[in-house]
Formats: structure tokens, C-alpha cells, sequence
């Protein structure tokens, strides 16, 4: 039981539930994290209840690798990125949940994830990701290397682009137009494109910024600073 706690400015996720760990959490408040508020990975599961998540730097709470969690009656809201995030064939039971005003939008869900629904309110939130896209924006615009916008991504087969490689949908029609391009999945990336790391220069970027490939498989948060619920 992780209970009645502030969990906060932490470098990484103020917790991590990973490997089977079940826990409880319940009434505490988890914010201003230069990372997510909560990550549960590799078949985590845990009962996350009357807690509030609120302004960290990634997602309130990511979901992913065949974790099922539930959320009750949790208050998710102001962060910079989505409210909750489910990825890489995980799902949850999300129920009586409050999520608003974040950045990336209320829930994101990736190709494939479909998450059990009770009387959620989700509401007021930005969807900057739709924004950009449908001002014609690269998505690295908004999102730069440090955090990982969920929409539908590509490579480009033209370009010999590597499966660590995504591209977003504006570079896709813009930058490739005309090139052999496949579609991956809807899941949460950054666009190499924008970044740089591609070959070619992207047309909707100004100057390229070096950066690592994206992974945008989700991989998991560092260890460190960390709470780690085993």
C-alpha cells in the first residue's frame, strides 16, 4: 500500500510498477515530475485510486508491455504531454476518472489497445498533436526529443529508413512525397524527420537538431530517482 503520499520533481516517474507487482495506491498527489507521474510496464498490474496526477513533463500515467492496471477515481490533469497513455498490447479498466487540460490529449491509445470504460470525464484537453497535424506542422515542432506524441507514424522505404525510425504523417507528404512509404502503427514516437537523424533534411524543420534514434517501442523509464513498486 502506497498511500497519502506527495510524490514530486522527480527525474524520472515518480513510480514505476513493473513485473507482476500489484500494488495499491491511493490518495497521493504525484506532480511536477521532469518525467511521467506513473509508468507500469512489463505485466504490471495495481489498483490506483483517489490519487492526483497532475503537471508532470510526460504522460500522467503510461501504460504498456502487457500491464493491466486499474484507475479509479483519479484526478489527471495539466500535464505537458497526454493524461494516460496505453501502449505495446497493454490495457486497463478505467473508472470514474477525472482527465483534463493536458497538453497531448485526454487519452491516448495505440494501435490495437482497447481498454475496459466506466464513467470517465474527460474534458478540456488540447490534443496538440491534432493541431499540429492538421496545421501541417512536423510533430517534432512540438514535441522535440523529450517527449513522444501519440498518432499514426511511417517509414520510408525510399529512404532506407532502419525500424528504429518513425516519421510522421505531415514529413510523410511533404518531405517523402512521392517515395515508397509504409505505415506502422498509431503509438507514441518522436519524428526522426524533424530531428535530424534522417539523411534527408526535413522541408518543415528549420535546422536539423542531432539527436538519438526514437524509440518508439515505449521503452522504459530509467531506474534512478524512481520509485519502484517490485
Amino acid at each position: 500500500m502506497i498511500e497519502s503520499n506527495e510524490i514530486f520533481d522527480n527525474a524520472m516517474a515518480g513510480i514505476w510498477i513493473k513485473t507482476d507487482s500489484n500494488p495499491v495506491l491511493r490518495h497521493n498527489k504525484i506532480h511536477d515530475g521532469r518525467d511521467g507521474g506513473i509508468c507500469i510496464f512489463s505485466s504490471g498490474k495495481g489498483l490506483l485510486e483517489n490519487n492526483e496526477i497532475f503537471r508532470n513533463a510526460q504522460a500522467g500515467v503510461l501504460i504498456s508491455t502487457q500491464s493491466h492496471p486499474i484507475l479509479r477515481r483519479n484526478r489527471i490533469f495539466d500535464g505537458l504531454a497526454a493524461g494516460v497513455e496505453i501502449t505495446n498490447n497493454a490495457c486497463a479498466t478505467l473508472e470514474e476518472n477525472k482527465i483534463f487540460n493536458n497538453k497531448f490529449g485526454g487519452l491516448c491509445l495505440a494501435t490495437g489497445v482497447e481498454p475496459i470504460m466506466k464513467d470517465n470525464i474527460i474534458f478540456g484537453n488540447h490534443n496538440m498533436v491534432d493541431r499540429a497535424v492538421s496545421s501541417g506542422q512536423c510533430l517534432y515542432k512540438i514535441s522535440s526529443y523529450t517527449s513522444f506524441p501519440m498518432h499514426k507514424f511511417f517509414r520510408c522505404r525510399t529512404c532506407n529508413t532502419s525500424e528504429r525510425n518513425a516519421i510522421c504523417v505531415n514529413c510523410i507528404n511533404t518531405c517523402h512525397a512521392g517515395h515508397d512509404v509504409e505505415f506502422i502503427r498509431h503509438d507514441r514516437f518522436f519524428c526522426d524527420c524533424g530531428a535530424g537523424t534522417l539523411s534527408k533534411h526535413c522541408q518543415l524543420q528549420g535546422e536539423p537538431t542531432q539527436d538519438t534514434d526514437t524509440l518508439y517501442d515505449s521503452a522504459p523509464p530509467m531506474e534512478s530517482h524512481t520509485l519502484r513498486v517490485n
